[in-house]
């Protein structure tokens, strides 16, 4: 409606020279001017009321830093062409508090279905939540436009990148036996509440690991071997600490905003490659990381395919406040005999191995690269 303020001065310039100078030929350039304002106002109403506007997202796996096409539907039921229409969409990352905005220009002909696509980038992982917000329409003249809502948002999740990381598991970590449901198949133990072997009896064996019903049976001592719970040695912590800035006033927020979704994002990352090596060594562990409430969400990790079902859950992940002592922080709540090793990947950057700096260049692709992690 910008140009209705430069139309009504025009106007009101027509009325003064009629006026004035008593001027037939103006006195019909205003009805026409009246006119015009009647109609335009009229037409711009009636294309409010006859448009309908939808969005979809036409890709499939989309990681940051890719193109996002996202492709908006404008359905026009009336019989005249839309030549000006304004969609305002705004999208922020569910992780952060940082929103943007931004107008899309199009048009759409009489009792057609139009079809205008626009893409977004993301320099992060995460949901991106996409706000179809309102749209506003003109008439012909554009001296009047009426807004409307739209009422969509799309939820889009932006994936991280895996990249190959190495391990080497000690001695420590794989004898380690620790309270689980399931039970090694190649080793026996002292766990009582499930059988793993029956042989024959040995000298130095308890009696009280005697089968009697299978001794009596097999006329020969029958020792029943116990199973060997297998355990999650290791736990591989989310540090979502909310990281600071020194800079100051306004711009302090948004540098810190951005500063956040970069970091947790290179935690996600680094987190879940180190839990696919881990994995692919065949090393069960937890991958961990605090909600909302700080309370810790926790998921068993046991084979590669367990990664990329549990990756879906961190993308929406928030920061929180600053967790000191990650180790100490889980020992409260799971306790500390419930794993030997801890790994902590935070957003300072930095990999803390039971507490102390176990890597600190970084948590980068280019980092990890040929990393070979000894635990």
């Amino acid at each position: 409606m910008k140009n209705l303020p430069v139309y009504i001065l025009g106007m009101a310039l027509c009325i003064y020279i009629m006026i004035m100078y008593t001027e037939p030929v103006f006195f019909v350039v205003i009805l026409v001017m009246i006119l015009v304002l009647i109609l335009d106002l009229a037409c711009a109403f009636y294309l409010r009321s006859s448009i309908k506007i939808s969005g979809e997202m036409t890709g499939n796996f989309i990681h940051h830093s890719e193109v996002i096409p996202i492709k908006i539907h404008i359905q026009n039921r009336s019989f005249l062409p839309i030549n000006h229409l304004r969609i305002r969409i705004n999208y922020r990352n569910k992780m952060g508090e940082i929103s943007q905005k931004q107008w899309i220009c199009t048009y759409a002909g009489a009792r057609a279905h139009a079809q205008v696509t626009f893409h977004l980038e993301s320099d992060c992982c995460g949901v991106l939540q996409v706000n179809m917000e309102r749209f506003k329409v003109s008439g012909f003249f554009r001296l009047f436009a009426f807004s409307g809502k739209v009422g969509q948002t799309l939820e889009i999740p932006i994936f991280p990148y895996i990249f190959p990381v190495e391990f080497q598991i000690s001695t420590k970590i794989r004898d380690f036996i620790g309270e689980s449901d399931t039970f090694s198949k190649v080793k026996s133990g002292d766990d009582p509440s499930e059988v793993f072997d029956v042989r024959s009896f040995r000298q130095g064996d308890r009696l009280q690991r005697i089968h009697w019903k299978l001794t009596a049976r097999e006329d020969a001592l029958m020792v029943k071997e116990f199973s060997r719970p297998v355990g999650y040695p290791v736990v591989l912590f989310f540090n979502f600490s909310k990281i600071s800035t020194e800079k100051s006033g306004k711009k302090k927020a948004i540098v810190k905003g951005a500063d956040q979704l970069k970091a947790m994002t290179s935690v996600i990352e680094a987190g879940l490659s180190m839990s696919a090596g881990l994995a692919r060594v065949q090393c069960w562990h937890y991958i961990a990381w605090c909600r909302d409430d700080m309370t810790i969400e926790r998921h068993a990790i046991k084979s590669e395919e367990d990664v990329y079902e549990h990756m879906g859950r961190l993308l929406y992940a928030h920061p929180h406040i600053k967790i000191g002592n990650p180790r100490d922080f889980y020992g409260r709540t799971w306790g500390f005999d419930s794993f030997c090793t801890f790994l902590s990947v935070n957003t300072n950057m930095t990999i803390e191995k039971d507490g102390e700096i176990y890597e600190e260049r970084g948590l980068d692709r280019d980092t990890f690269s040929g990393k070979n992690f000894i635990l």
